[in-house]
């Protein structure tokens, strides 16, 4: 607002219920601090103290049970060795419920085929 619209008694008037208004939310803050209890005095009604522990409900460290090594070391080379769980780690999840969308080949796709070098041995 351009101060030079209002006249000078207008603004006084104005800066005066703004001053009013900053005084009664010190006052509203001076009662709620009445009720509090006063700290120093030993009689004063306070609530309750809640403890809660943080480590209710703590397990503690057990040891599972392990099997022999040879039975895993057999079990292992029944399904096929360690190339078996290799295969599974590369493969998809298969919980995805929506099937993967085709990607529409790009000039960029092209390029990134042609970069492929896995097919090259050794």
């Amino acid at each position: 607002m351009n101060p030079s619209i209002f006249p000078s008694r207008l603004r006084m008037v104005l800066a005066m219920l703004a001053l009013l208004g900053m005084g009664q939310n010190v006052l509203a803050q001076e009662a709620s601090r009445s009720q509090r209890p006063n700290p120093a005095d030993a009689q004063a009604i306070v609530p309750p103290v809640v403890y809660l522990s943080t480590l209710q409900n703590y397990r503690p460290f057990t040891d599972q049970e392990v099997g022999s090594w040879k039975e895993l070391n057999d079990t292992t080379a029944r399904i096929g060795g360690w190339r078996v769980y290799a295969k599974q780690a590369r493969e998809p999840d298969t919980t995805d419920t929506k099937p993967a969308a085709k990607e529409k080949e790009t000039p960029a796709t092209d390029k990134a085929k042609s970069m492929d070098h896995s097919s090259h041995t050794k």
